[in-house]
């Protein structure tokens, strides 16, 4: 008997809509599912460069802050092979910095800084980078009390080229020998007009009195070795102009019980007082800008390098501890001192005048210490900067 003929039913074979809504669902879960890793681990590595940038920004600011606060004084006083460690810490916005400054020999110093940021998804992130610097050292090229390239007429007490440290220096080597009085192109150019103030009486050196074309070269108020005029002019100095309100004295300004190195009237504190003043370690540089302009000082006392572009007088009882170089001409009166030394190039001519109680005094201490403290460090000139992991 022939089994009777089943119809299959109108919808087909029986099942396979569901099967194929479920294999969709499968797919489509793993399409979101895959979404969703490749978002996770675009914010991880997003999140992980975003903290690890912020770790080396952090590590760059602080190179760049430990050099803006960078006191020469302070550093000089580190022993080959000793370390100064400064800590910059912003942990309230999510970085910190330690940065280590070693003194490598007499005028190199590296700078290693470690940032650290905090909240990546791995917690933290560090980067570390490092900055060689150097101090300048430069020097004058003529060695005495006073060089000038033009007439120096005396009527003052001697001018000595011996090598005198200021009073109350205590940190101050054993003077080195003697150096010349004065230094001009010609012997003649030297002019003694008091009979009590002959060759002998006021000049005090060896030799009391040198006559070099070196005197009439502009490179001998130029070129210091290792700078230029021009180029501390350009480090930060503190500049009197056409415009500037002159102070009658000058002297050293605390505030707070900090140096105020922005005070007009502030150019450091030779006085060495005990305790120690808090501007003692400060020697600014001290520009006179313009050729045609006269910077007369009156009285108090500075210290550091100061560079005329005109005419520099000493009007006063004002005191001056460190190199003085003018490219015009200069004029001492009534009972200015100055300890260290004097270069005037009178590239405009004119005499160099030293009346009254004037004179100049050669210090090497003074030059010196004015030349390392009141230069910044520079970066070496090749590979000065590194990035260390």
């Amino acid at each position: 008997m022939v089994p009777a003929r089943t119809e299959l039913s109108k919808g087909g074979r029986p099942g396979i809509a569901m099967a194929t809504a479920l294999g969709g669902l499968v797919i489509i879960g793993v399409m979101i599912a895959g979404v969703f890793f490749t978002s996770n681990q675009e914010l991880r590595v997003g999140t992980n460069i975003f903290v690890q940038e912020r770790a080396f920004r952090a590590a760059e600011f602080g190179i760049n802050a430990s050099l803006a606060s960078w006191k020469n004084s302070e550093m000089l006083l580190l022993p080959i092979g000793g370390t100064k460690e400064i800590v910059y810490d912003s942990s309230s916005q999510g970085w910190r910095d330690t940065v280590t400054i070693t003194r490598l020999n007499a005028t190199g110093y590296l700078i290693g800084s470690t940032g650290t940021a905090f909240g990546g998804i791995q917690g933290s992130s560090r980067r570390r980078t490092a900055l060689l610097v150097r101090i300048s050292v430069p020097s004058l090229s003529t060695k005495a009390a006073v060089t000038a390239g033009g007439d120096v007429q005396l009527t003052s007490e001697p001018i000595v080229g011996l090598d005198t440290s200021p009073l109350a220096w205590l940190d101050c080597p054993l003077p080195e020998d003697s150096v010349a009085a004065v230094v001009v192109p010609d012997s003649s150019d030297v002019l003694f007009t008091r009979k009590d103030c002959p060759l002998d009486v006021c000049l005090v050196g060896s030799p009391k009195l040198l006559a070099t074309p070196a005197a009439t070269d502009l490179t001998t108020y130029n070129d210091f070795v290792d700078e230029t005029f021009s180029g501390l002019t350009s480090l930060g100095a503190k500049v009197f102009n056409s415009s500037s309100s002159i102070p009658n004295s000058f002297g050293p300004v605390v505030t707070d019980g900090s140096c105020n190195t922005t005070a007009l009237k502030n150019l450091g504190d030779p006085a060495r007082g005990n305790p120690a003043g808090a501007c003692e370690s400060y020697f600014p540089i001290i520009h006179s800008e313009g050729a045609g302009y006269t910077l007369t000082l009156r009285g108090g006392s500075g210290q550091g390098i100061l560079l005329v572009d005109g005419d520099l007088e000493i009007a006063g009882d004002f005191q001056f501890y460190g190199p003085v170089i003018v490219k015009g001409k200069f004029a001492g009166k009534n009972s200015a001192k100055i300890h260290g030394a004097l270069m005037v190039a009178n590239s405009a001519g004119g005499a160099n005048t030293f009346a009254n109680t004037s004179t100049v005094t050669y210090s090497s201490c003074a030059i010196k210490k004015a030349f390392a403290n009141a230069i910044p460090p520079k970066r070496v000139v090749e590979r000065a900067w590194m990035e260390a992991f």
